[in-house]
């Protein structure tokens, strides 16, 4: 691969203010380079000077003369009286020559080009910048969070797009998925660092670990005592990353009792329908919609939803923009009225609401008077009083920032206040939008560790596919006007989708699991005639599936005892284990069948 961008001893100050010291890397063609580290390390600036927006103070530089350098910035334009076409084909000689390649892009990402920018949210602004990078094509694409403001479905088609760039891509997210399936190095600014590794994103945990491990060692054996920061960056991580595999345990034995209650629910509907309708209303009821529909200038937005939440549940909810989140979040804060049927309340209910757009900061305060509004040092918990110096450092900030101004942060740390300061007092009710948009890896942990240990009800919108993955219990799914109640996080909703087996070459394929029938056929004579083994496998392989799947469907039960897991731990993981050997035995059979069904 080509060399195409180097930078040598490279140093950048902003007055006494070190922001990269000694920095050393090196860039080819088709390098997919992960750009990471704590909100104000350098990330951004780094990019900046790559594009030449920044001039380093001392070091090399070298740029292939030939090689063309995008960014997409994290900063978003408002104030542009033009078209987005305008906005995208201004930058080339032939605007025609572009104007295909734009409205591939611009399908891809659900943006019109006639519209005008200044009348574009935040969002489409943000998208058309993304457009207007991605059309350009350069040799080195610089992509500072990318995935901001866009649905999993464009992120998904995104993440192909980026693996088969044939230029290089050096890329900031916060995004563990996006970055895990497109990245092939990693940049890991650290503590005035450039760390780098050959591997990609997915192998950044177990790297980290042994970086701090060694870190650690090396400096007891100096008999040098680690700051306060270093000790939460270092000893921290690796003892934040076990509680929150040992709490990702505990979700997933969480989701499959709620999904055999769930099947056992279905399995005498009726009559457990009333039963627990009364069971909720005595105790745990939060909020029941029943038949709800909404609509807008006589367009159907949400269409005859019927649903209730518990207390403690944590819910997301995903969908392409555009389909209706916004306005459902406004039906549940009562912002709105539906159109046919009726919501109803539990007593004593307390909603805390935060949209992405951070509007309960005053850009004017100092970050104690944001969290001491009323004066004082002390923050008011639910479980006592706190200086506002500790409670600022749980979230990551220098007690020395106690006196600067919000306006002063940047846009990862303006997030991280939010959190704090809503979580003084988050009421029982919980609603977040986007709350991952500009957060660096550690105030991700950081969040996911307060949301999984909040006792109230979480309702949560995002397009973060590992963040509900390791958060959610339940996950809604919105799509034009209809909406898909899921148990589990998004990658229980995609192995629903994926379960309902399409035709192949022509053929009719039963349901394959979903509604617990087996893989059936009728015609497996005709057409191509197999071997003696294939014909054998095809007609014996649904029996054996069949019984395999009356096995999930026992230890399921066994796992729906709300006792077991407290009463006998170990039994409840072998279940779990056998319940996972048995699902994998189910899909490696079923691939199986497939794979003869589609030799005839």
């Amino acid at each position: 691969m080509a060399l195409i961008y180097y930078l040598k001893s490279g140093n950048l100050n902003f007055g006494d203010k070190v922001v990269l010291s000694n920095i050393e890397l090196y860039v080819h063609t088709g390098d997919k380079v992960c750009l990471i580290g704590r909100n104000g390390c350098g990330k951004s600036s780094l990019m900046k000077v790559m594009s030449r927006e920044y001039e380093i103070d001392s070091g090399e530089v070298f740029k292939d003369a030939n090689a063309q350098v995008g960014y997409l910035r994290q900063e978003v334009k408002t104030d542009l009286n033009i078209t987005i076409y305008d906005f995208i084909l201004d930058q080339f000689d032939d605007r025609q020559a572009n104007k295909y390649q734009a409205d591939i892009i611009l399908e891809k990402l659900e943006l019109e080009g006639s519209l005008i920018l200044a009348n574009c949210s935040g969002g489409q602004i943000r998208r058309a910048d993304l457009a207007k990078v991605l059309v350009m094509q350069p040799d080195i694409l610089l992509l500072d969070e990318p995935t901001n403001h866009l649905d999993i479905k464009t992120i998904e088609w995104l993440e192909e797009y980026v693996k088969s760039y044939k230029g290089a891509v050096i890329c900031i997210s916060h995004d563990r998925d996006f970055l895990s399936n497109v990245t092939n190095r990693i940049w890991w600014l650290d503590r005035g660092l450039l760390r780098k590794s050959d591997k990609g994103f997915k192998y950044f945990d177990e790297w980290q670990d042994l970086v701090l491990t060694l870190e650690e060692a090396t400096n007891k054996k100096l008999n040098k005592k680690l700051d306060q920061e270093n000790h939460w960056l270092g000893a921290g991580v690796t003892a934040r990353r076990k509680r929150n595999q040992k709490r990702l345990a505990d979700l997933h034995n969480l989701r499959h009792t709620v999904k055999a209650h769930s099947q056992k629910l279905n399995s005498a509907k009726q009559k457990l329908e009333i039963e627990l309708s009364k069971e909720i209303s005595k105790t745990n009821f939060i909020i029941e919609a029943e038949n709800v529909s909404f609509a807008y200038e006589n367009k159907p937005i949400i269409k005859d939803f019927s649903f209730k939440v518990k207390k403690g549940e944590k819910i997301g909810i995903i969908g392409a923009n555009g389909t209706g989140k916004s306005t459902f979040l406004s039906l549940l804060t009562k912002k709105i009225e539906p159109t046919n049927g009726k919501i109803k309340y539990g007593t004593n209910l307390e909603i805390s609401e935060v949209d992405q757009h951070r509007g309960l900061l005053n850009p004017n305060d100092t970050l104690q008077l944001t969290l001491c509004p009323v004066g004082g040092d002390q923050v008011v918990l639910a479980d006592g009083a706190m200086h506002v110096a500790g409670y600022l450092r749980k979230f990551m900030f220098d007690p020395k920032l106690l006196s600067a101004r919000v306006s002063t942060l940047s846009g990862g740390e303006a997030s991280r206040l939010l959190l704090a300061k809503i979580l003084i007092d988050p009421g029982n009710l919980l609603i977040l939008d986007e709350p991952t948009n500009d957060l660096d890896m550690d105030t991700l942990e950081l969040l996911l560790e307060v949301l999984s240990e909040y006792k109230g009800t979480l309702i949560v919108v995002s397009h973060d596919r590992n963040f509900l993955n390791r958060l959610v219990t339940r996950t809604l799914v919105f799509t034009e006007g209809n909406i898909m109640d899921v148990v589990g996080g998004y990658e229980d909703y995609q192995r629903i989708m994926t379960s309902s087996i399409t035709p192949v070459q022509g053929k009719a394929i039963k349901n394959h699991k979903i509604n617990n029938e087996t893989l059936k056929r009728t015609d497996i004579t005709q057409g191509k005639k197999l071997s003696y083994k294939h014909q054998r496998l095809l007609e014996t392989l649904p029996g054996e599936i069949d019984k395999l799947e009356a096995m999930v469907i026992d230890i399921e039960i066994k796992l729906s005892d709300s006792n077991l897991y407290l009463s006998n731990p170990l039994q409840f993981n072998q279940y779990s284990n056998e319940l996972k050997i048995l699902k994998d035995k189910i899909d490696e059979l079923t691939n199986q069948w497939l794979e003869i069904d589609q030799m005839i």
